[in-house]
C-alpha cells in the first residue's frame, strides 16, 4: 500500500528549479532514502510532501490526503525533524520538560501525557538523563530527542531531513539504530533525506537519488549496483614468482588484471563471473592462496557516474 503518491510534481524559486517532474510511490511501512548534493531538490521535496510548499505543477497524496486540498489533515498526521539538531530543545526546561511541553502541544494532558512521555524516554534510552537541561546531554541524543518528539504521538509517516549532519560518528551510530528502531517497533513509515552513502545504504529499503532537482535513480541498493554498474574487483593476495604471475595475467587477458606488492587485481563483468572460477586457476598451478576478496561497487561510485563530479 503506497502511503505516499507523488505525480508530476514540479517547484521553482523564480527562475531556479528546485524540483523538475518528480514522481514516486513511497510503500507503507519502509525507510525510503533520498540521496543528493546540497542543493539537490531533498528539502523541497519533504517540505512539498509535509505541505510545507505547494507545488507549482503536478498532484499527488499523502496518507490518502490530497497534496493541495487537504493539506491540514496532512500536516495534522505526519512528523518532521528538521536538519538542525536544536530546533525545537528548549534549553530552560530538562529532556523530560522538552517532551512534556510538545505532548500538551500535541493534545496529549494529564496523566496520558505522562505515560506516552516516559514510554517514549524508554524507547529513547534517554530514561536517564530525564531530569538534565536539554544543553547539557550530547549533540546525538539531542537528535534523539528531536525524534522523540516527532513519535510521541506516534504519527504513521515520520520525515527526517538530514537527521544526523554535523554529527559526529558516535551520535550518527546512536541516531541510525534508533530509526530503525523506531521503523521497527511502531511499524513507521520513514522518508529519510540524506547526502550520506553509509547512511543511505544501510537505512533504506529504496534509495531515490536526485540531482538538480529531477530524479536520476530509484531503486534498492543492490538493484542499482547491479543495474549502474559494469564490473567489480576480485583481489587475490597469493605469493608467485613472476614467470607464474605473468601466465595467471596472460589467463585473464580479458579482465584487465594487475599483478603488485603480492596482490592480483581482476576487473571482472558484475555478477556474471565467479571468484571460484580464478581460484581454481590458482589452485591448478599449485599456488598458495593468503587472501581473496570480492569488492563490489560501492553506491558512492554509482551517485557519481550519475550525477557528476566527485
Amino acid at each position: 500500500m503506497s502511503i505516499i503518491e507523488l505525480n508530476h510534481i514540479s517547484k521553482y524559486f523564480g527562475k531556479q528549479v528546485a524540483l523538475n517532474n518528480v514522481s514516486v510511490s513511497i510503500n507503507e511501512g519502509e525507510i525510503f532514502g533520498v540521496l543528493g548534493k546540497n542543493g539537490a531538490g531533498k528539502t523541497t521535496l519533504i517540505k512539498i510532501i509535509c505541505t510545507l510548499l505547494i507545488p507549482e505543477k503536478g498532484e499527488g497524496s499523502v496518507l490518502g490526503y490530497d497534496l493541495i486540498r487537504e493539506d491540514k489533515f496532512i500536516r495534522s498526521n505526519v512528523s518532521l525533524v528538521a536538519p538542525t539538531v536544536d530546533v525545537g530543545v528548549d534549553p530552560t526546561l530538562t529532556v523530560k520538560e522538552n517532551l512534556m511541553f510538545w505532548a500538551v502541544v500535541y493534545g496529549l494532558s494529564g496523566k496520558d501525557a505522562e505515560k506516552r512521555v516516559n514510554e517514549t524516554l524508554q524507547i529513547l534510552n534517554l530514561y536517564n538523563v530525564r531530569d538534565r537541561w536539554a544543553m547539557e546531554i550530547s549533540a546525538g541524543m539531542r537528535q534523539k530527542l528531536g525524534i522523540g518528539r516527532a513519535i510521541l504521538v506516534r504519527h504513521p509517516l515520520l520525515l527526517l531531513d538530514e537527521p544526523t549532519v554535523k554529527l559526529d560518528l558516535e551520535s550518527k551510530f546512536t541516531v541510525r539504530e534508533f530509526i530503525k528502531e523506531v521503523r521497527n517497533r511502531f511499524g513507521t513509515t520513514i522518508l529519510l533525506t540524506t547526502h550520506y552513502f553509509d547512511e543511505a545504504e544501510e537505512l533504506s529499503d529504496r534509495i531515490m537519488i536526485i540531482d538538480k532537482g529531477s530524479i536520476v535513480a530509484l531503486d534498492t541498493v543492490a538493484n542499482l549496483k547491479s543495474k549502474l554498474s559494469d564490473t567489480e574487483k576480485i583481489v587475490i593476495k597469493a605469493k608467485a614468482s613472476k614467470d607464474k604471475a605473468r601466465l595467471i595475467l596472460n589467463r585473464f587477458d580479458s579482465f584487465s588484471p594487475e599483478y603488485a606488492n603480492g596482490k592480483f587485481i581482476f576487473k571482472v563483468p558484475i555478477f556474471s563471473f565467479s571468484m571460484e572460477k580464478i581460484l581454481k586457476v590458482f589452485v591448478d598451478m599449485d599456488m598458495e592462496i593468503e587472501e581473496a576478496t570480492d569488492i563490489a561497487p560501492e553506491l558512492e561510485d554509482i551517485f557519481f557516474k550519475l550525477t557528476g563530479g566527485r
